[in-house]
């Protein structure tokens, strides 16, 4: 089986140019020696005996197999699967080399070893033993060549001796170069391991970093961007990692003027009015100051929230309490009026009931807003959902028979919302449409449109006088209404619950109507 370790064909190629460069340096002064030995006439030099034609032979192979390599140096690099052929070659070549030069004392045996042990970190210390073992082999033929050619009685004992020396240094090579190779394979996988694990953390550091609800921007004294993240980028495009800036001298002011290490300031940076944090950093000795901004517009919509939340959580307590004494006094109110015949005292009955039912109508509405969040989505077909919208509508308001319009496009008209709350906006817009309206055949119209990005418009037009342009402004607020009987929640409820649904709710003062607007799918 193969083994995959990211860093180590890197070291491998670095091994295949310095074996090269060895086997260069060999042949070179070899071939060097060779021809300085054979121009000197000296009587008694020592030099080793080469046959003239093999020694060429030997360094023609020898300097092929040099260009091959350098040409295809990844040929060297083979699976682990077997041992390295390319190794072999080399060892042989070696042992041509100690053979041509004398045997196992001309010295050449020596260089054996740095082939074993180059061999032995191709192969990622696999296979010690096949190698050194094939390099005893031919020990052992080139010490019976040498004996059987100059006797066995000749220096016999010092040549085995020699041999016996050479294999036990190849064997010791072997081991050792092994198991180094296998404490860098070893090595090298635990860095690759805590490479990726390092990689790992960063990106989510980076993501992290990035997602954070604040702007964030590392500077150091001279006004440098060290490090800005993505909120920071969409408040202030103009800033450029390794870029300078003056945006924050008015907060590098204060940090200089101050002297502290944390603080925090208001101020307005490129027209936007922001709240920083500032906390002072060390980096390599060098002081640098992390600012963590928001927009004060965001933290005042994110306290209103709150505050929002927690005002919708006291009015469901307070609804709930109110209803049980307001139907004490409703079934008091009923009981004292059927014993009553006088008009004045009945008016007064009647006054007392009116102000209940628009209590009851006011804590409806305040529970169907505390409700928004509690969705229950699907498709919803509008012209099935109209046919049966209309005629509850119509059993309540019986006098608007004949009086209301539906326009709608072709095609399918399916929305995805919760159907309580699409039901609770159009019944409001309704109410308000025949309230304000002529009550004629014309009164209300109603349109289904298809609009683009997979939108879908209703809107509901009366023929009334339509909304004045100084209450335009306060339509959707809450509790404002031009009616004595009203509860000035209808419409603000009505567009909570639309924007719960991820649509919208506005006013169309060209045409005299409301216009709801819901997506057909929704990505949540």
């Amino acid at each position: 089986m193969k083994t995959h370790i990211n860093g180590w064909p890197q070291y491998l190629d670095r091994l295949s140019a310095l074996l090269n460069i060895a086997r260069i340096s060999l042949l070179f002064s070899i071939m060097t020696f060779y021809l300085l030995t054979r121009s000197m006439d000296e009587p008694g030099l020592a030099v080793p005996i080469f046959n003239k034609i093999e020694l060429y032979s030997w360094a023609a192979l020898y300097g092929i197999l040099i260009v091959f390599s350098m040409l295809v140096p990844r040929w060297q690099n083979q699976p682990d699967a077997l041992p390295n052929v390319n190794s072999a070659v080399d060892i042989t070549m070696i042992a041509w080399l100690m053979n041509m030069g004398g045997g196992v004392d001309s010295g050449f045996g020596i260089l054996l070893l740095p082939f074993v042990g180059s061999a032995c970190l191709f192969s990622r210390g696999r296979y010690p033993m096949i190698y050194a073992g094939y390099v005893t082999l031919l020990i052992v033929i080139i010490t019976w060549t040498q004996l059987s050619r100059n006797g066995f009685a000749n220096h016999s004992m010092r040549i085995c001796i020699i041999a016996i020396m050479l294999i036990a240094a190849v064997f010791l090579v072997a081991g050792l170069t092994a198991y180094a190779a296998t404490l860098l394979v070893r090595s090298q996988s635990l860095q690759d391991q805590q490479s990726k694990m390092l990689d790992s953390y960063r990106n989510l550091l980076v993501r992290a970093f990035n997602y954070v609800q604040e702007g964030v921007v590392v500077l150091d004294e001279s006004g440098l961007v060290w490090l800005i993240n993505r909120k920071a980028q969409n408040y202030f495009p103009m800033l450029l990692v390794d870029k300078q800036t003056a945006l924050f001298r008015q907060v590098m002011h204060y940090w200089h003027t101050e002297q502290k290490n944390i603080f925090e300031i208001n101020c307005t940076l490129n027209n936007w009015p922001m709240r920083v944090h500032a906390r002072l950093l060390r980096e390599a000795n060098t002081p640098l100051l992390m600012l963590s901004m928001r927009s004060r517009t965001e933290i005042d919509k994110e306290a209103m929230s709150i505050k929002l939340a927690s005002l919708g959580q006291l009015t469901a307590n307070l609804a709930h309490e109110i209803r049980n004494p307001m139907s004490a006094i409703r079934q008091a109110n009923e009981l004292l009026r059927e014993e009553e015949y006088d008009s004045t005292r009945l008016r007064l009955f009647n006054i007392i009931e009116n102000n209940i039912s628009r209590i009851d109508k006011m804590l409806e509405d305040i529970s169907m807003l505390n409700k928004r969040d509690k969705k229950n989505k699907q498709a919803i077909d509008l012209r099935v959902f109209w046919t049966a919208f209309l005629q509850e509508f119509i059993l309540i308001r019986q006098q608007a028979v004949n009086c209301i319009e539906l326009l709608a496009d072709k095609g399918d008209l399916i929305v995805w919302c919760d159907s309580v709350h699409l039901q609770q906006i159009i019944w409001n817009l309704m109410n308000n449409a025949w309230r304000h309206s002529l009550q004629n055949k014309n009164a209300i119209r109603v349109i289904f449109c298809i609009e683009e990005q997979n939108e879908i418009s209703i809107t509901v037009i009366d023929n009334g006088t339509g909304v004045s342009a100084e209450n335009q402004l306060q339509l959707f607020e809450p509790f404002f209404t031009t009616e004595p009987s009203g509860t000035g929640l209808g419409l603000y409820v009505a567009r909570e619950l639309a924007q719960a649904n991820h649509g919208q709710l506005i006013y169309r003062p060209e045409v005299n109507g409301f216009e709801l607007t819901l997506p057909r799918m929704v990505d949540e």
